[in-house]
């Protein structure tokens, strides 16, 4: 009863003061002053002085940090200076620069105002027909209305560059660590893979490398290197500029590393923006296996994933153009190998865009002993609606080029484009090679039946076409006086060297008369080369669906290697919730599911997986248990095995163990997350972060234990926390959930908006008042009754609370001990006085301490 009480009498408490806000936002445009009926307050003959709030909350002169809204939408968070104005509440003063960011067209203001963004104040309700001013002091908002016609008519989601946010200083560390042991009878094997990504921040400009640490008990440890470079934008040309080794893009040209120079333009930055493309990787696991991910022959992931099909869909990959090799290896030492297709979809721009990359600098390859000296360039342009045409050219000084000439089409059945390169080299002893390269490459998702072509490409090469690093690497192998040729003639005879190339990616849902009938997928790729017969090919096809309470998924997979040798795999897949099985509902001994996988090579082998996989209720904990069994080529073995996983407040943690009747055993750990090093100390973070993503700091002093609407972030006991993945140059809401708060303290706002540019750790604040809270339960000396909403004021004359209902105040920001002086008129029969002191032992509403019969003597 008290604890409900007590509400009520801060609900009050709350509301009086701030009546106004119902007047000020029923009305916005209506300065006039609000007149109370003081009989409205009248308790037992005293009443509250409320002239200080006829013109709403007072608002002293000064600056503040507030959030600028714009037709109720929120814009930015910035310092707003506040002038004395002759009223109890001062007036903001807006300049030109805040509204062009708030998104106000600002062309149409006269007098010179528009050129000058920072210093002059402008009367908006002058300048703007019907535009009005309010300042929310509940919610540190100033509130702009104008009518639409003055908003500036850009796409969603833009932003004004002059909010682009750099960041403050850092240096960052991003990990991904897996650990696997192998045990048998004959052996033991044990690996460990740490994916790691360093970086510093300083001004505009980021460090940046990334590498893998491996080791394995036979040969050691080693580190791989993949990349180290320094890298900043330049928004006036919306470009980046990169110093050091990176990939190059693969959208024109092959991708390759190159060290050197990089500066290419950045869609992102354009009002329209742009995403990345990156492929998804789905397989499916036999037993507790790892999945290791190459590309560019770089480790670029591994993971430990428990049986059944599993997705990856967060690859940090190394450019485009380079296809991606998994290789799945089971607890009981067998390993699988596919290839993920890996080209960028057709890139169609917008009338008048464009698009391009310069480079100069020395091919990268360790392969290579004398690598070359590069230059290159490419360019796009889009000419109108329907054509966009780009070029490219590539120089090297070891008297190779190639020219690339190409068109984009826009058609009512999908995107096209074609292009031819023309390459030349001379290459030692065997002359002049020149040949052509023909790419055909379409895109299409089709509205009316939601088929999306992700990737359909055609590359045909005539027999002495070399790319830049073919020519390298054959130039190289010529130099080389240990190849087990006679001639170099034979060598380049044997050479391989692409000859066509087939990629394909399709999805589709089947959904007819608004009801769903699953879904399927289907990719492929095949490709050959001159110096050989064969060819090589790779198709995927799936199905997915549910009836009633169980899903299953079907998908068949085949493969020929260059001998025509042929290896077919078919998954079939069911999960069954077992909450089916309950009357209530709910999960049966703590397990949710029950998968069930089968899988066959149409050659008499089979293999059969049962788990069953269930969660604690906060969602922190998932785990599984599973049974295996195989026969045929795939092994005579069973197999029991677990696997469990824990979503910690700095990383996800995940852990496995097998057992198999031939006595081999394994076990895995897997654990990734990331630190932020800052002026305010070191913060770790709850996921991995990508080289160059940005991210943001968020800081609330004091409120420990809050967690962020997104990202799964906890704040530390600094108030520190890191959301790990945010949209460059676009906004990015941050919020605050403070239900989950360890200590005292009042958060102002729960919700602010961050904007980075690419790679920025930018810090966003939250105004707390960590002062403790306490409700005082007032008795006047002389039996009289305190008014609703009268002022609690400290020694320091500073107003600290207010009084509420049946003589209860809410105050914050106060000593174990002191006095208080309670004020509700100008008299001296108007206040009172109040020595309190919080024990040990005082009694808690929720984290607020409550002190009851507190005497407030009277003069």
């Amino acid at each position: 009863m008290l604890f409900r009480r007590s509400l009520l009498c801060l609900a009050i408490s709350a509301t009086l003061p701030f009546a106004t806000f119902a007047a000020e936002n029923a009305a916005p445009a209506t300065e006039d002053n609000i007149e109370f009926n003081d009989q409205f307050l009248l308790n037992m003959g005293s009443t509250v002085d409320v002239s200080r709030y006829a013109q709403g909350n007072p608002v002293l002169p000064g600056i503040y940090r507030v959030k600028i809204s714009l037709n109720g939408k929120n814009k930015t968070t910035q310092d707003v200076e506040f002038k004395e104005n002759g009223t109890p509440r001062a007036t903001p003063c807006i300049t030109v620069m805040m509204l062009r960011q708030a998104g106000v067209d600002t062309s149409v203001l006269s007098g010179g105002l528009a050129d000058d963004d920072n210093v002059t104040c402008v009367d908006i309700k002058a300048a703007y027909n019907n535009a009005t001013v309010n300042f929310d002091t509940a919610k540190l908002t100033l509130e702009l209305t104008l009518p639409q016609l003055y908003v500036m008519k850009v796409p969603q989601g833009y932003v004004d560059p002059s909010l682009w946010d750099e960041g403050i200083p850092a240096a960052l560390v991003s990990y991904n660590i897996n650990g696997w042991r192998n045990e048998t009878d004959d052996d033991n094997s044990d690996t460990a893979y740490a994916g790691l990504q360093y970086g510093l921040n300083f001004g505009a400009w980021r460090l940046r490398s990334r590498g893998s640490l491996n080791w394995d008990s036979d040969s050691g440890t080693e580190y791989d290197n993949q990349d180290i470079y320094l890298q900043r934008d330049i928004p006036a040309i919306k470009a980046q500029l990169v110093a050091g080794e990176t990939f190059t893009n693969g959208d024109t040209f092959d991708s390759i590393s190159l060290r050197g120079l990089r500066l290419y333009s950045d869609d992102r930055m354009r009002p329209e923006g742009t995403t990345t493309y990156a492929p998804v990787v789905r397989g499916t696991a036999n037993s507790n296996a790892k999945v290791t991910v190459m590309q560019s022959g770089n480790k670029i992931y591994e993971t430990t994933v428990p049986p059944g099909p599993f997705e990856l869909s967060d690859l940090s990959t190394t450019g485009y153009g380079n296809d991606i090799e998994v290789t799945i290896e089971e607890s009981d030492g067998s390993k699988r190998t596919f290839t993920v297709p890996f080209s960028s979809v057709t890139q169609m721009l917008r009338p008048g865009s464009s698009r391009w990359e310069f480079g100069l600098g020395e091919l990268n390859d360790e392969s290579i002993s004398d690598n070359p000296q590069v230059g290159y360039a490419t360019g796009y342009y889009g000419i109108n609606n329907t054509f966009t045409g780009y070029v490219g050219v590539q120089y090297t000084d070891m008297d190779y080029y190639a020219g690339l000439l190409g068109l984009a089409v826009n058609t009512r059945i999908g995107a096209f484009a074609l292009d031819v390169t023309q390459s030349h080299a001379q290459i030692d002893d065997l002359g002049t090679m020149e040949g052509q390269s023909y790419r055909l490459s379409y895109s299409k998702v089709i509205e009316t039946t939601d088929t999306s072509f992700n990737v359909a490409a055609y590359r045909f090469s005539t027999a002495d076409y070399l790319t830049l690093r073919d020519a390298a690497q054959l130039n190289e192998d010529i130099q080389d006086q240990d190849h087990y040729y006679d001639s170099n003639e034979e060598l380049y005879a044997n050479y391989e060297r692409k000859k066509s190339q087939y990629q394909v990616s399709i999805s589709q849902p089947l959904e007819f008369n608004d009801k769903s009938y699953g879904s399927f997928y289907v990719t492929g790729s095949w490709e050959n080369y001159w110096n050989e017969d064969g060819y090589t090919s790779s198709y995927n096809m799936g199905y997915s669906n549910s009836f009633s309470y169980v899903s299953y998924s079907l998908s068949l997979q085949r493969t020929y290697d260059e001998d025509g040798e042929r290896d077919d795999s078919i998954y079939l897949n069911l999960s069954i919730p077992l909450s089916m099985f309950s009357s209530e509902g709910k999960s049966l001994a703590g397990f949710n599911n029950l998968n069930a996988s089968m899988r066959t090579d149409t050659k008499g082998s089979y293999g059969m997986n049962n788990s069953a996989s269930g969660n604690t209720e906060d969602g922190q904990f998932n785990y599984s248990v599973s049974t295996n069994t195989n026969s045929g080529d795939y092994g005579d073995l069973n197999q029991v095995s677990g696997y469990g996983s824990w979503r910690g407040p700095y990383g996800p943690l995940s852990v496995s163990a097998s057992f198999s009747d031939d006595s081999s055993k394994q076990y895995s750990a897997n654990y990734s997350g990331g630190m932020v090093l800052h002026s305010g100390g070191l913060t770790l973070a709850p996921n991995s972060f990508s080289d160059t993503n940005p991210m943001i700091l968020v800081h609330a002093s004091g409120a420990k234990g809050a967690t962020l609407g997104y990202g799964q972030g906890e704040l530390n006991s600094s108030g520190y926390a890191i959301m790990p993945y945010a949209s460059a140059y676009r906004e990015n809401s941050v919020g605050l959930n403070i239900s989950t708060l360890d200590a005292d303290v009042e958060v102002k706002s729960t919700r602010e908006i961050a904007i980075p540019r690419d790679g920025a750790v930018v810090r966003v604040d939250f105004a707390t008042d960590e002062g403790r809270s306490l409700l005082l339960e007032l008795q006047r000396s002389d039996n009289g009754f305190i008014p609703l909403g009268a002022d609690v004021r400290s020694e320091k004359n500073e107003s600290v609370g207010i009084v509420g209902q049946a003589g209860q105040a809410y105050v914050r920001g106060i000593e174990d001990q002191g006095t208080l002086r309670v004020v509700w008129g100008q008299g001296a029969d108007s206040s009172c006085t109040v020595h309190y002191q919080i024990t040990d032992s005082a009694q808690k509403v929720g984290m607020t301490t409550f002190l009851t019969n507190q005497r407030c003597q009277m003069p």
